[in-house]
């Protein structure tokens, strides 16, 4: 047997719902057993997603550095240029994958707000695109189930 975490988290949620729920009697109680299950309902959501999740903004996000060092030249942010030549995470462990993320999107704040004080509609389309990239980075870790 090999359980899939997903599958695994899915039905410890289930049963906390649907068996220990209904048999706790305390509000206090039955208020952690819900959270317990929404939390393994979000943490299976997440283990299904999460590389692929940061191997999609890893890449778009160098993408717009890339572009930022093109636009900005001389004026492009150390940070910038570090993130760009920091090669991609060797595996493909999230906590690889989370490594370089934290490290590119340091360096998208630096270039985004070299972007904002430069001129010209090249610099307006960046930041547009910027915009457009971290608009979507949250939609990628929004959660079907809500709390």
């Amino acid at each position: 047997m090999n359980p899939h975490p997903s599958r695994v988290l899915q039905g410890v949620a289930a049963n906390l719902l649907s068996e220990v729920l209904p048999s706790i009697q305390a509000p206090f109680g039955q208020q952690l057993v819900g959270i317990a299950a929404m939390l393994d309902m979000m943490v299976a959501e997440e283990f299904e997603r999460a590389a692929d999740r940061l191997v999609t903004e890893n890449r778009a996000v160098r993408e717009i550095l890339a572009a930022g060092r093109n636009l900005l030249g001389e004026s492009t942010p150390p940070a910038v240029t570090e993130a760009i030549d920091t090669p991609p995470a060797a595996t493909l462990l999230v906590s690889d994958l989370q490594r370089e993320n934290n490290i590119l999107r340091g360096a998208l704040i630096e270039l985004h707000a070299a972007v904002e004080r430069a001129h010209g509609e090249a610099a307006r389309a960046l930041e547009v695109r910027i915009w457009d990239e971290l608009i979507e980075s949250t939609r990628r870790r929004q959660f079907s189930v809500r709390p």
